[in-house]
């Protein structure tokens, strides 16, 4: 088990470490492909082994690492689309990649993830003193959490406007009544942004662009969504204020915004819980896995077969949400595989 560490729980960490072993997880590490496999051959005691990824913490070393250790990887189970992105980007896969990131069991953590976004923001502001309602958001990125965090905003009666380089994303927030601007005008006009692009959309120049006293908000990891690197740098000309728990306030030549939980995703500072609904992905990320055990694969990237997810959400629903008679079997076609 590797916590993330702009993530992890301790609580939940002294609880795993009575039966797991933790280890530390580092990005940069992992990208080398001879720590990763001297790494993985000593953890994996000679049994085959199944890596279960939060973030693509394996690609950039997986392709050496498979030749390095023929056999021992029998494949990689992928949660986040940042993740699936870094796996898209590599030239070939050495070994079978199972992805949960597009799954529809994952639609309802990801609305979820972007209400708990929403909260942690308002959270932050009324330690300030400050309110959501009647405020301006810019929401840069229109997949499921972009969507959820407009979703959780407009339920709040904030004004959004949803900046998207995809049209298809762009055209559909614009469909559901969400106002659309160019992206300099987006952070210009906004009082509030929310980055949920996985591609760094923010960096030192982007800052110049803020409106004065603007709350900056990340949805992913600090390095999945920013490149503020050269805000701790003497010559940044930026001064530093810690103004709550939470809420850094950068100010240079008359004007300042606020970065909000160090640039990470801001829900893990109210430890994000998002109720049952985890379980039911969870539960597809482990039939992904059994199905890399007991089943032969060739390299590629794979999804759960609509037959397993139907069985997974059933067992949901009889579990959390059972109602006064059985429910009703599941009856499916035999699926092998779904390759992408």
């Amino acid at each position: 088990m590797l916590p993330k560490p702009k993530s992890a729980d301790r609580r939940t960490q002294d609880v795993v470490s009575e039966t797991h072993r933790l280890d530390p997880l580092d990005r940069g590490r992992f990208a080398d492909p001879d720590w990763l496999a001297s790494y993985l051959e000593d953890r994996s005691d000679g049994r085959p082994m199944v890596l279960v990824d939060i973030g693509g913490y394996f690609a950039p070393a997986l392709s050496e690492v498979c030749r390095m250790l023929p056999g021992l990887i029998r494949g990689v189970v992928e949660d986040t689309e940042n993740g699936l992105r870094r796996y898209l980007a590599l030239p070939d896969l050495a070994c079978p990649v199972y992805s949960v990131a597009r799954s529809p069991l994952k639609e309802p953590e990801d609305r979820l993830v972007g209400e708990a976004i929403v909260f942690s923001v308002e959270t932050l502001l009324r330690r300030l003193g400050e309110v959501l309602p009647g405020r301006q958001a810019t929401v840069l990125g229109f997949g499921k959490i972009g969507a959820g965090i407009a979703a959780a905003l407009h339920a709040r009666h904030v004004r959004v406007v949803v900046y998207d380089r995809d049209p298809i994303r762009q055209a559909q927030a614009v469909a559901v009544g969400y106002g659309r601007a160019a992206f300099h005008d987006a952070l210009t006009q906004a009082e509030l942004v929310f980055s949920a692009t996985g591609n760094r959309a923010i960096g030192m120049e982007e800052l110049a662009c803020l409106h004065d006293g603007a709350f900056l908000a990340g949805a992913t990891s600090a390095d999945d969504e920013f490149d503020l690197a050269g805000l701790v740098r003497p010559r940044s000309g930026f001064e530093r204020d810690d103004v709550v728990p939470g809420v850094a306030r950068y100010m240079r030549d008359g004007r300042s915004f606020s970065l909000l939980g160090s640039g990470n995703a801001v829900n893990f500072l109210h430890t994000s819980a998002i109720g049952p609904a985890i379980h039911v992905i969870k539960a597809e990320i482990i039939a992904a896995a059994a199905r890399l055990v007991t089943l032969p694969h060739e390299p590629g990237l794979y999804e759960v077969p609509h037959g397993t997810r139907a069985e997974i959400a059933a067992a949901w629903l009889d579990a959390f949400q059972p109602t006064d008679s059985a429910p009703a079997p599941v009856t499916v076609a035999s699926e092998e595989g779904a390759l992408l």
